[in-house]
């Protein structure tokens, strides 16, 4: 899947976990999901978080990320070259450590603490969409796959499905935002 669409994905499972949980988080963790959901490719040096944050348009922006991204690319460089992709980032195990990195050092901001393995485990859901599906159990078993042959990423049914996730994303955020409307 593309960064779009995982992005989509981290607001929609934000939504969903709070409406299912019955807490409303705070606006400004809804960006946390988001990132949460595109840090399983940080495996990937092409993907959004692998490839940094440098080379943007503003030298100054530039300039502000650039030891951010310089750490981004070490980490990807290092996982790419360890585990491969879509290997323990996009496993059960990988949540599970990224969930217990979260709780430590988040443990205190639940709303955050939320956002980040929500967003996280989205990512995963998300690629288990995908034709290559993930590798649940990892390092045992074969690619877990949610729809037989699954779905091109890029193309137009991974379009869809982003749509589709993003309108219930919208449903998600007006019935925790806005429960005194009539549907």
């Amino acid at each position: 899947m593309k960064a779009g669409t995982h992005a989509v994905f981290g607001v929609a499972a934000l939504a969903g976990a709070a409406l299912v949980a019955g807490f409303d988080p705070p606006l400004y963790v809804y960006p946390a999901a988001v990132v949460a959901a595109w840090l399983p490719d940080l495996d990937n040096p092409r993907s959004t978080l692998g490839n940094g944050l440098s080379r943007r348009k503003s030298p100054l922006l530039d300039a502000l990320t650039r030891p951010v991204s310089w750490v981004l690319r070490l980490v990807s460089f290092v996982l790419v070259h360890t585990v491969g992709h879509r290997t323990l980032t996009h496993s059960l195990f990988g949540l599970a450590v990224f969930g217990v990195v979260v709780s430590y050092f988040f443990g205190g901001h639940p709303e955050l603490a939320a956002a980040l393995v929500a967003g996280y485990a989205s990512h995963v859901f998300a690629d288990a969409l995908n034709t290559r599906g993930v590798p649940l159990l990892w390092p045992l078993g074969r690619p877990f796959r949610l729809l037989p042959g699954g779905i091109r990423s890029g193309g137009l049914a991974e379009a869809v499905v982003a749509f589709a996730v993003a309108l219930l994303a919208a449903l998600g955020l007006w019935l925790l935002y806005a429960p005194g409307l009539p549907l």
